[in-house]
């Protein structure tokens, strides 16, 4: 409750701030929302392929080898693991803008995060076994989505801020919903409608099973996207 309360604190200043400026500039366009698409250059699923390598469930499934009908030897190639499968590459994100003068900004966004599922492969015969290793195949299924209040500073074309983010993620990891910052960069070119958007998402470390022997991980999303922007003049509402 700290969290959101705090969150709620600093957007109350922020939009109180925003008022006070804009009153002081009537004309300025104080208002802006943005609608995009993109890809994840990097997505949540490379951080779980590397705490399930981590964790002893980054062993490859072996040749597995028989004969034909004429007794010549014939093998399966080996299976690499971890590996992730029914993954997305495409995400969303849309945001509210108020500018709170010509150079600084308050940004809230709603992004979509990467989804899909990700399995790890531990030796279950090996000797001496690994504790953590109960089974031999593990499923971690992943997705949600993201919220974050950026405060940028516009240079030119350039538009880069840093902000308190949250992720609130359908996984079995504990905790599920984790806090966090985005680094932002945008580049707009004056009142044309498209911009370019460039995003790095780090939260705080989660884990499966605490207590089991099984270590932690942040997860983190690297995200690039195109989008649209229009812009309302109301500095004097």
């Amino acid at each position: 409750m700290r969290f959101f309360g705090s969150r709620a604190v600093i957007i109350a200043a922020s939009l109180a701030a925003a008022r006070a400026v804009g009153a002081q500039q009537p004309h300025a366009p104080t208002w802006s929302f943005t609608l995009e698409l993109g890809g994840f250059v990097q997505g949540n699923g490379n951080a779980v392929l590397s705490w399930l390598r981590r964790n002893a469930y980054g062993v490859a499934e072996p040749k597995h080898c028989g004969f034909d009908y004429l007794f010549r030897p014939l093998c399966d190639a080996a299976v690499d693991y971890p590996r992730v499968h029914g993954h997305n590459v495409v995400g969303w994100m849309g945001s509210v803008r108020r500018a709170l003068s010509d150079r600084v900004s308050l940004d809230l966004y709603a992004a979509s995060e990467q989804g899909g599922t990700a399995t790890g492969r531990c030796d279950d015969l090996g000797v001496p076994k690994d504790p953590r290793c109960t089974s031999r195949f593990m499923d971690i299924e992943f997705s949600g989505g993201s919220f974050a209040l950026v405060t940028a500073v516009t240079r030119g074309g350039l538009h880069l801020g840093v902000g308190p983010a949250i992720l609130l993620a359908n996984w079995e990891m504990k905790p599920a919903h984790l806090e966090g910052f985005w680094v932002d960069a945008t580049f707009e070119r004056g009142t044309f409608p498209v911009f370019a958007h460039a995003q790095y998402r780090l939260y705080r470390s989660t884990n499966l099973s605490p207590g089991s022997g099984f270590t932690a991980f942040h997860p983190s999303t690297l995200y690039a996207g195109l989008g649209f922007i229009t812009r309302a003049n109301n500095g004097g509402q």
